[in-house]
C-alpha cells in the first residue's frame, strides 16, 4: 500500500515537474535583434566611443543586455576565435596568424567597418615641438634620434621618453607595422597597460612622446598637446610639392590626408538574428554614427559633413 501511495506521489510529482518545464518553454521569450543578452570585447583603444554606443542601444532597447569587456586588441581577437564572445570591436584586420586558424577551423566570421580612427602623437606642453614627419617618428621609435636636441623646434635637450601601450595593444600593433617595420624598438620605449597610463607619463614628463587613439583625445589632460604629423605620400593635390602637416582631425582622416588613419571594425561570430546582430545594425545606423562623429572618430557609413579647417 505504501508502495502504491509513493508511485502515486511520484507520477503526480513527474506531471507537475512536466507541466512547469513546458509553460517555462513556451513563455520562454526569444531572442531577438533588440531582446536579449551578450557579451562583447572591445580593444582598449576605442572602448570610451564604442562603450557609448551600447550605452545607447541598450536605453533605446530596454530588453537588451550588453556586458562589454575591455581588452587589448589581440586579446579580443583570442576570445573570438576560442569562441567565449560572439562579438569585439578592433581597429585592426586579422592577422595571418589569426586568419590561418580561421581557416582551419572553418570559422564564418562576419565583418561591419563602423568608423575610421587616427593614431594620435601627444607631447607635453612644454615641449615646443609641433610637427614631426613619419621618418622623424621612426627614427624616435627605433632609437636612432633620441633626445630632443636632435630636433631645432624643440625647446628640449633630455632624452626621449616614449609611452606607448604595450605589444598586445592595437596602437603598439599598428605603430610597429605602419612606421617602424621589422626594426627593433628604441630601449627608451615604455610598454603601457592602458591609455590613461600614456596620458600620465606624457603628462607628468615633459621629455616623453606618446601614441593614442583619437577616441580618447576628450579625455586628454590639459598639459599635453597632439602633434601634427607630415608624410609625403599624403598631399591635398597632385600639384602639392611641400611636405604639409595634418593634426588627427576628423577631417583629415576622412580625407586620408593624417598619415597614421585606420579602419574601426566589428567582428562577430555566431551572432545568427539575435542581439549582437542589432549591435552591429545600430552602430552602422544613423543614430550609431552620431555618437561616431560626436566623440571623436570619422563614420564609415552614413554622409560626412566636413567642417572647415584652416591650411596648417
Amino acid at each position: 500500500m505504501k508502495n502504491v501511495s509513493l508511485n502515486n506521489m511520484l507520477r503526480s510529482s513527474l506531471v507537475f515537474l512536466s507541466a512547469v518545464l513546458f509553460l517555462s518553454c513556451s513563455s520562454e521569450k526569444r531572442e531577438t535583434l533588440t531582446s536579449g543578452n551578450l557579451t562583447m570585447v572591445t580593444s582598449e583603444d576605442l572602448y570610451p566611443v564604442i562603450d557609448i554606443q551600447v550605452k545607447d542601444f541598450q536605453r533605446m532597447y530596454e530588453e537588451v543586455k550588453i556586458v562589454n569587456y575591455s581588452a587589448s586588441t589581440r586579446e579580443a581577437m583570442v576570445q573570438l576565435l576560442n569562441d567565449s564572445v560572439r562579438l569585439i570591436v578592433t581597429a585592426r584586420q586579422l592577422n595571418d596568424e589569426e586568419r590561418a586558424v580561421a581557416m582551419k577551423n572553418e570559422f564564418e566570421i562576419d565583418s561591419l567597418r563602423i568608423a575610421y580612427d587616427g593614431v594620435a602623437v601627444i607631447v607635453n606642453k612644454k615641449n615646443s615641438l609641433e610637427q614631426l614627419s613619419t621618418e622623424e617618428l621612426k627614427s624616435i621609435l627605433i632609437g636612432r634620434m633620441d633626445r630632443w636636441s636632435s630636433f631645432k623646434k624643440s625647446s628640449l635637450t633630455s632624452a626621449i621618453v616614449i609611452a606607448i601601450g604595450d605589444p598586445n595593444s592595437g596602437v603598439h600593433e599598428y605603430i610597429k607595422q605602419n612606421v617602424v617595420g621589422n626594426e627593433p624598438l628604441s630601449p627608451n620605449l615604455m610598454p603601457c597597460l592602458s591609455t590613461p597610463e600614456v596620458f600620465n607619463i606624457v603628462n607628468g614628463h615633459p621629455n616623453a612622446i606618446g601614441f593614442v587613439s583619437s577616441a580618447w583625445l576628450a579625455s586628454m589632460p590639459e598639459n599635453v598637446q597632439t602633434l601634427e604629423i607630415g608624410d609625403p605620400r599624403f598631399r591635398r593635390d597632385t600639384t602639392s610639392t611641400v611636405m604639409e602637416y595634418f593634426q588627427p582631425h576628423q577631417a583629415y582622416i576622412y580625407q586620408r590626408l593624417y598619415p597614421l588613419s585606420r579602419s574601426v571594425n566589428v567582428y562577430a561570430r555566431n551572432v545568427g538574428k539575435g542581439v549582437g546582430l542589432g549591435f552591429m545594425s545600430f552602430a552602422a545606423s544613423s543614430d550609431g554614427q552620431k555618437i561616431i562623429v560626436s566623440n571623436g572618430l570619422v563614420p564609415a557609413t552614413m554622409p560626412v559633413r566636413l567642417v572647415q579647417l584652416s591650411t596648417p
